[in-house]
């Protein structure tokens, strides 16, 4: 039986996977199926969304983490 991540730690696992995205390829490459895909644990579309509700949240969450990539968001409109 497998337990239930905590809400912050479940966060924190798609940012990760949303931030090996970007840096793999590119921010306009982070998207809620991608992230999904990417999570190292078993992860639904649906609960991307859950967290990050649009494409947008998504890509602002990675660029908190990942501040030099500010200029591919200003790119993004940003």
């Amino acid at each position: 039986m497998s337990m239930r991540l905590q809400p912050a730690n479940r966060r924190a696992v798609i940012i990760t996977a949303a931030v090996a995205i970007a840096k793999e390829h590119g921010l306009h490459r982070v998207t809620h199926g991608d992230v999904a895909k990417r999570c190292k644990i078993d992860t639904s579309v649906k609960t991307v969304k859950h967290y990050f509700g649009t494409q947008v949240e998504l890509w602002q969450a990675v660029l908190i983490e990942v501040p030099e990539m500010l200029g591919e968001g200003k790119e993004l409109g940003l």
